[in-house]
């Protein structure tokens, strides 16, 4: 690949793939092109049985957990999704394997999914892959669903890390599995159950311990494991890790000083990469790339047999797991000796060896499969300030990805070089990831409207071009093109776009060949662009609203639906259970807004925008109206009502009285580092407290400080 810094990328990470109705070409040398598909959507084929990550051979062992096992088969055969929380080294994983490991046991179909730093986008084209033979085609998402919803899979996805709109976007995407999925906190969700899981009562953590021990407790250390076990409150990671350093020490810093001091020097090494790139998982087949081995190691060039020397010493006192994805930390204790051991490694030094990697042996299947850590890498390297490095890094890997359809991860990496390249002043980097940003969302149905004087690559307004019934079930629903309809310029502009960008064809016809309906004069949200700001980067996206309706798998009785079924096209659904039903009252049909871009902002500075939402119904509950931040330590969204009509509660689900307007802000702190990506959403809920609208927000800290000003919202 030509570039500024003579880059080269080496595999197959050339050629076309199939993005709902469109061809998109992956070139690495000249960029990517898109293009409008006359033939409609490809071929697709339904696996006889899902293809998903293997799970253990073995079922694992679970000692006092069978109130929890039941509790999961309770649930998810009453067709709930099921959420497990607690803290790290409590289990869940290991509660979600021996469940899936059991349904598979039983004949049922299982897609087990660790999903540790992977975009929900990437989780639902995985499931997809995983249940039809397609490997270069991602369908549309009202395909998606279409395709998926004769799939009545069991969904196990470990330490999901997306915030509940994602969470939302995944279930959607698949609605005739029951889903089970593992996190560090709870999702405020009603349509599900939550299990919080706690430690083992003193029983089961004794016998943990015996276990561990591979011999029963003597009874001189009968008091001393029972202290352990209180101090801990069953614990079952502390435990194991007690027993494998072979001493009940209740003091952790004890525990701690002791294991960092008895750790080999490539051990101690390897921890501190592991803790670096926590909480993401290191491949065998990465291992020899990141890890360096001490000057005069016996093993050579490639450290290959030392490292995983090292990483069996670490599993072997529980400081780290092995599993079919790799090797990671395991909780509070390993991050300390991690510490004790020696400086903190820092997470944007494999920038250099991965970039190595990923442009001579890699293939692009390697490339999306370590997806999660270049990016975390990329993070690391733009936090530290390393801008070459990101940009070489992530145009290195970014035709991959391109190529391997993980386009949420290569949302990222697109993101994070751009910023690199616009740091270093480098023009030609920054056109190739702007370009193929702009294919990315051409390709997704996101048209880029240019406004009098603007260009294509300065934002405009982006609205979406997928017609699909939407809130109040108007079809084709909202675009941004009713937010300039008062405006000849701006018209005139837009239709430029649009014939330019190569997507006013795909006006006419849906993802499946199928006549799309006009926009509906109705339907429509409205972004306004503050005085002095930036133009709008994007309009809202509609998708739309489905359904969870599952038939009855075989063998099994009928459940009731987690979502009501899809409601006339002129109401979204009944306000209220049927009388006598167990059910939960279902909800207003669920509106995502798509998202907006804030695009640059200065640390202190701030920039505020108005919405006007047109859909806003008498079961939605304007007191609900928030930010749910997919990262609480980086607050700097914000949301104010201007003025949303009063509605009962509960309301009817018919539309109120007018709309509901309120400006949302972007507003990075002070201390905030130039190129920092922050990423939040807006959401309102309705009178059952399910979520009714979700609005994505997107902004990137620049490198010129204000010292604190902020824009204004226009007067409407």
């Amino acid at each position: 690949m030509a570039g500024t810094h003579g880059i080269h990328v080496h595999g197959d990470v050339e050629g076309q793939v199939v993005v709902g109705d469109r061809n998109v070409v992956i070139n690495a040398a000249r960029g990517s092109s898109v293009s409008l598909r006359s033939e409609g959507p490809p071929p697709t084929r339904r696996r006889p049985r899902p293809a998903g990550r293997a799970l253990p051979e073995r079922a694992p062992r679970l000692l006092g957990r069978d109130h929890e096992l039941a509790a999961l088969e309770r649930w998810l055969g009453q067709g709930y999704p099921v959420q497990v929380y607690g803290p790290p080294g409590v289990g869940k994983s290991v509660l979600l394997r021996r469940y899936a490991a059991d349904a598979t046991a039983s004949g049922r179909d299982v897609v087990y999914l660790p999903a540790a730093g992977v975009p929900a986008e990437d989780l639902v084209q995985e499931i997809f892959h995983a249940c039809y033979e397609a490997e270069d085609y991602k369908p549309e998402p009202a395909r998606m669903r279409r395709l998926m919803g004769s799939v009545q899979a069991l969904l196990v996805i470990d330490d999901f890390q997306g915030s509940t709109a994602e969470l939302a976007e995944l279930m959607d995407a698949a609605p005739g599995c029951d889903v089970l999925l593992a996190t560090a906190e709870r999702h405020a969700w009603d349509e599900g159950r939550a299990l919080r899981l706690e430690g083992l009562q003193e029983e089961s953590a004794l016998a943990l311990l015996g276990e561990e021990l591979r011999r029963p407790l003597r009874d001189e250390e009968r008091d001393a494991a029972r202290r352990l076990v209180t101090a801990v409150r069953g614990h079952p990671l502390t435990l194991v890790q007690a027993a494998a350093d072979a001493t009940f020490e209740v003091d952790e810093g004890a525990r701690v000083t002791g294991l960092a001091n008895g750790l080999s020097e490539a051990a101690s090494v390897l921890l501190r990469l592991l803790d670096a790139l926590a909480p993401l998982s290191l491949s065998p087949k990465l291992l020899p790339v990141l890890l360096p081995m001490p000057a005069g190691s016996a093993e050579g060039s490639t450290g290959r047999s030392a490292g995983e020397t090292a990483a069996t010493e670490l599993t072997s006192l529980a400081l780290v797991s092995s599993s079919s994805t790799g090797y990671r930390t395991t909780g509070r204790v390993a991050h300390l000796v991690a510490e004790r051991t020696g400086p903190a490694r820092d997470a944007a030094v494999p920038a250099h060896p991965l970039t190595a990697w990923a442009a001579t042996t890699a293939t692009r299947h390697d490339i999306a499969a370590e997806a999660p850590v270049i990016c975390h890498v990329l993070a690391a390297a733009a936090r530290a300030g390393d801008h070459a490095a990101v940009c070489t890094l992530a145009r290195t890997t970014a035709p991959a990805l391109a190529r391997s359809l993980r386009w949420g991860a290569w949302h990222q990496v697109l993101d994070l070089g751009a910023a690199a390249a616009r740091a270093l002043g480098s023009a030609a980097d920054e056109a190739y990831f702007t370009q193929e940003e702009e294919v990315r969302k051409r390709a997704l149905g996101v048209a880029v409207l240019a406004t009098a004087g603007a260009s294509l690559a300065a934002g405009g307004v982006i609205g979406h071009i997928a017609g699909a019934a939407g809130h109040g079930g108007a079809a084709a629903g909202k675009t941004g093109l009713a937010a300039v309809a008062s405006n000849p310029v701006a018209i005139t502009a837009a239709v430029a776009a649009l014939v330019v960008g190569g997507v006013f064809a795909g006006l006419a016809t849906a993802g499946d060949g199928s006549p799309k309906a006009k926009p509906s004069p109705s339907a429509q949200v409205t972004l306004l662009a503050p005085t002095g700001a930036p133009p709008l980067h994007s309009t809202p996206t509609l998708t739309t609203a489905p359904t969870r309706v599952r038939p009855p798998s075989p063998g099994r009785t009928s459940r009731p639906p987690t979502k009501p079924a899809t409601p006339p096209p002129t109401i979204r659904a009944t306000s209220s259970p049927p009388t006598g039903s167990s059910r939960a009252p279902v909800s207003c049909r669920p509106d995502q807004l798509g998202g907006h871009d804030f695009l640059e902002v200065p640390a202190g500075g701030g920039a505020t925008y108005e919405v006007e939402w047109r859909e806003f119904w008498e079961c939605d509950d304007e007191r609900t109206l928030t930010v749910d931040k997919a990262d609480p330590d980086r607050d700097a969204f914000g949301v104010d009502v201007i003025s949303c009509p009063k509605t009962p509660h509960p309301g009817r689900a018919t539309p109120a009285s007018g709309h509901c307007r309120y400006t949302v802000s972007f507003n990075p702190p002070p201390s905030a580092e130039a190129g920092t990506r922050y990423q939040g959403h807006v959401i309102m809920r309705d009178d059952w407290g399910r979520v009714s609208m979700t609005l994505s927000l997107y902004g990137t800290v620049s490198a010129a400080s204000t010292g604190g000003a902020s824009s204004t919202p226009p007067t409407p």
